[in-house]
């Protein structure tokens, strides 16, 4: 019943929906994480990354480049102000197809998993509406039954009383004419 229907949620389209997002988050992590890694900041420091985690339950901007914002390694050579091409590099991720996406770009993946999740939501959504007018449809026709009528009862029981009462004045009269 309900712990079936949750395990098979659980088991079946939230966990479609949850591994997609966590590939579509550990190949974002990856995909910019490499190029950045190669850029240099403007002091010439190079190596960092720009997201943590692994998955879209630990996805997160490095803490330090959240702290210091100039730290950005946007630059593909060291000591060189106004060079851009990592940051280049890394806008360009948007356009480009990822294998691990299916050869989907970051948009498409994103939109396809949201899109999925409102599949799922709507089938959700319909089979609740379903139930619930069956449920109402079983109500209404135990009510119709297992419902006693109050006056047929009521007739009922009157006709049995004055049953009783003939019975007993047959009795009595019988009483009578033996003694």
């Amino acid at each position: 019943g309900s712990i079936q229907g949750s395990i098979a949620a659980r088991d079946g389209a939230l966990k479609t929906l949850r591994d997609h997002f966590d590939t579509l988050a550990a190949t974002l992590i990856s995909e910019v994480n490499t190029p950045y890694r190669t850029g240099f900041d403007p002091d010439g420091n190079t190596g960092a990354r720009f997201f943590t985690g692994t998955d879209a339950a630990t996805i997160g901007v490095d803490p330090a480049l959240l702290n210091d914002p100039l730290v950005v390694q946007a630059a593909g050579t060291a000591d060189s102000p106004g060079d851009n091409r990592v940051a280049l590099a890394l806008a360009q991720l948007a356009l480009q197809p990822v294998a691990a996406l299916g050869n989907q770009t970051f948009h498409e993946a994103c939109a396809s998993g949201i899109a999925a999740l409102g599949d799922s939501l709507s089938e959700a959504n319909g089979q609740l509406a379903d139930h619930g007018t069956l449920n109402t449809l079983l109500l209404n026709q135990r009510s119709s039954l297992g419902g006693a009528s109050l006056e047929e009862e009521m007739t009922g029981l009157i006709t049995y009383q004055r049953a009783c009462q003939a019975s007993a004045g047959i009795i009595a009269t019988v009483d009578r004419w033996s003694t």
